[in-house]
């Protein structure tokens, strides 16, 4: 099950990232949507803020490399 999910959010941010490759415009028009509809609701204006910021932080970036390797070892029996 945690591989189909992995694939499933693969395949999202592939699509997405394609999307607005190919149609920078049209993500900027979505993008403006979004923001309009979420301005109304400041809580998860500032929840989707802080999701941003902790992605962006070199620590969690380590961390999520350190359970990849681990994830990835289980995977073919090493350790």
């Amino acid at each position: 099950m945690d591989k189909v999910r992995v694939y499933i959010a693969s395949a999202v941010f592939i699509l997405l990232t394609a999307i607005k490759l190919l149609f920078p415009a049209q993500m900027d028009v979505l993008r403006h949507e979004a923001l309009r509809l979420t301005a109304a609701d400041r809580d998860y204006t500032a929840a989707v803020t802080a999701l941003g910021r902790g992605l962006s932080d070199r620590e969690l970036g380590e961390k999520l490399i350190a359970v990849f390797r681990d994830y990835a070892q289980e995977e073919t029996g090493e350790r």
